[in-house]
């Protein structure tokens, strides 16, 4: 029985009740218009709170859960990447919601195009992470998951999965450049087995550059990171 007519069921219930306990003293033929009275008010209140209920907009359906998403890596397909640009606007709305401010804007089509390796999650994606390679190592460029999907591994998945990537292709690290203070930023990578790096090669330097260029700085300070890859297929600890 749905919770939401149990009440009205009592209260009909008690009214009979009351109804034949009158009867029984003898005031039941004159008292039935009242008894019935009460039956019609309960039930026409339930019936209305039932519409409005169905017409409420969000109101719960009763129907049976959709069974739980899988989000498989994958490289992306070409014909994915408009859709990539609209989940990496989705994640960048957290910032100001955070009080972080605006960020500049999402990565181009072209940019999409040009990197090495692009990988989602799920189908259609929720979630995806573009590596570029700088001074001869691979670097993380993006990583972006739609926040309704955020806290379920998918961002980790996504990472794991470049690094494996990257380790295959005989790279020895994977660096990036991110916010040190944003707790989804710096800690979470952190997490990841990222570590600060002090010092820049040349096209690291220019990244930052481009970086204070475009605003980043502006919305809190900015490290390098840096994960040290082992040998193909697995990673240092």
């Amino acid at each position: 029985m749905r919770t939401g007519y149990r009440t009205p069921l009592l209260l009909c219930g008690l009214i009979a009740l009351g109804w034949l306990a009158d009867a029984a003293l003898l005031g039941g033929a004159a008292h039935w218009p009242g008894w019935l009275l009460a039956l019609l008010l309960v039930g026409g209140i339930t019936g209305l709170s039932a519409r409005q209920r169905a017409a409420r907009p969000g109101a719960p359906a009763h129907a049976p859960p959709a069974p739980p998403a899988t989000f498989a890596i994958r490289p992306a397909r070409d014909a994915e990447l408009p859709g990539l640009i609209e989940v990496e606007i989705a994640a960048d709305r957290l910032f100001p919601l955070a009080g972080y401010g605006e960020t500049p804007g999402p990565a181009s089509l072209d940019e999409l195009r040009a990197s090495p390796l692009t990988l989602v999650a799920g189908d259609p994606p929720v979630g995806y992470v573009r590596v570029d390679v700088v001074d001869g190592q691979a670097h993380l460029e993006s990583l972006s998951v739609r926040p309704k999907f955020m806290r379920r591994g998918i961002g980790g998945a996504l990472v794991a999965a470049a690094c494996d990537w990257a380790a295959a292709q005989g790279f020895t690290e994977v660096t990036l450049c991110t916010f040190a203070e944003v707790p989804w930023n710096a800690p979470f990578y952190a997490g990841l087995g990222f570590v600060e790096l002090a010092e820049l090669t040349p096209g690291l330097r220019a990244l930052r550059e481009e970086e204070r260029r475009i605003g980043l700085e502006r919305m809190g300070p900015r490290v390098v990171m840096v994960r040290r890859l082992a040998r193909a297929g697995t990673l240092e600890r």
